[in-house]
């Protein structure tokens, strides 16, 4: 990580078309973001980000595809607090509040695009920058005990292989999503039906989510 703090950006921390240096993971381009959990703490290299491609000084004037695995490891998640959190750690990417980097929505699912000012790169903000305001969101997170960061920008196909590896935890994530959302148990024409079956917590959340229904409670009552 660098050894200088980026500062931070402010409340007009904006990146217009016109000051854009470098875009990520544009709508035009490959993109895919996930979190990914676990309690195995030993294979989580903590505070290590790992930069697979050019980093963001190297490619002023581009847009680059981009990948971002951010791995967790965690501890307290059960059927009860699973979605909640992970919900919790999926939105502190909003948190980042760097001058010069802005995160934008999107509408497609676990992708992620940001735009780097041109004065930001010229000043040398790197990956690490991004990669130590994320860390620093994750830690004051009283469940997680250690986080290790993926960054991908070398091309297209690397992501697109990337998002062929997160797709497994990815589905978990949309089946919980999609869960949590309906109320429909009809798992026969579920397109996340195997999903469940193999993941116990999603099977005990499937049943959390019937008992409170015949109650009249929602997924969270």
């Amino acid at each position: 990580m660098p050894s200088t703090p980026w500062p931070q950006g402010g409340p007009r921390n904006i990146v217009l078309g016109e000051d854009v240096g470098l875009e990520l993971g544009n709508p035009r381009n490959e993109s895919v973001a996930c979190v990914l959990w676990s309690d195995d703490f030993a294979a989580i290299n903590d505070g290590v980000l790992t930069l697979v491609g050019p980093d963001f000084p190297e490619s002023a004037g581009k847009s680059l595809p981009f990948g971002k695995v951010v791995l967790v490891g965690v501890e307290g998640f059960n059927e009860d607090t699973i979605y909640e959190r992970c919900m919790e750690l999926d939105h502190l990417r909003y948190n980042i509040d760097k001058e010069g980097f802005m995160l934008k929505t999107v509408s497609q699912y676990q992708r992620e695009w940001c735009r780097i000012s041109k004065q930001a790169l010229r000043a040398g903000f790197l990956a690490g920058h991004l990669a130590e305001a994320l860390m620093q969101e994750l830690k004051k997170v009283p469940y997680v005990r250690c986080a290790e960061l993926i960054f991908l920008t070398s091309s297209p196909q690397d992501v697109r292989r990337l998002r062929e590896i997160v797709n497994p935890a990815v589905r978990l994530i949309a089946a919980m999503d999609k869960m949590a959302g309906e109320m429909d148990f009809d798992c026969d024409t579920c397109e996340f039906e195997d999903v469940c079956d193999e993941a116990e917590v999603l099977r005990g959340m499937r049943e959390q989510a019937k008992r409170k229904a015949k109650r009249g409670d929602g997924l969270h009552g």
